[in-house]
């Protein structure tokens, strides 16, 4: 079974994109953007979180993260969250040089009972190629993974295996 990666986990891209990795990471719930709360998202808890992306190839790669390369899902049901499309910042047409970082602040927002289990879909543009989506899976209630190892590779008892535990429980407690 593939599991999904743990808020913190780096993702490594394959073949066309050797040596490139994203990662979704700081999520903060109660997060509003700097030019305030969208009429949208009214009655709903904002929330914001990071993604970032590094190169470690000895190329460039321009990238392009917009609000149509991420997709939010909250609650245990998978509920569509409200995406802050202007009040987020965004990576648009970016030049990412070898051995440099290049990062966005995304803020959404969702009914407070579904915090407990956010999804989060990344799947970015890449010298104007779309990328494999890859997803993470946290909240505030579940640990942030260190970053260092992919949750693929983890054995045995780790963060993954407390994710899965707690989605099965319907995000009650790990």
């Amino acid at each position: 079974m593939l599991r999904p990666n743990v808020f913190g986990d780096w993702q490594e891209y394959d073949e066309d994109f050797t040596g490139l990795r994203v990662r979704v990471h700081s999520f903060k719930k109660g997060d509003v953007p700097k030019r305030g709360r969208d009429d949208d998202a009214k009655g709903l808890m904002y929330f914001s979180f990071q993604v970032t992306v590094e190169n470690r190839a000895e190329e460039y790669f321009d990238l392009c993260l917009h609000h149509h390369e991420v997709q939010i899902r909250a609650g245990k049901d998978g509920h569509s969250a409200y995406l802050d499309e202007y009040g987020s910042a965004w990576i648009r047409n970016f030049r990412l040089y070898p051995l440099r970082r290049a990062s966005a602040t995304i803020y959404a927002a969702a009914p407070v009972s579904h915090l407990k289990t956010i999804d989060i879909q990344i799947a970015m543009r890449v010298d104007r190629e779309d990328t494999d989506p890859y997803v993470w899976v946290g909240s505030d209630g579940i640990p942030e993974s260190t970053g260092r190892t992919a949750v693929s590779k983890t054995r045995g008892k780790g963060i993954a295996d407390e994710v899965s535990k707690f989605l099965e429980q319907g995000g009650t407690d790990v």
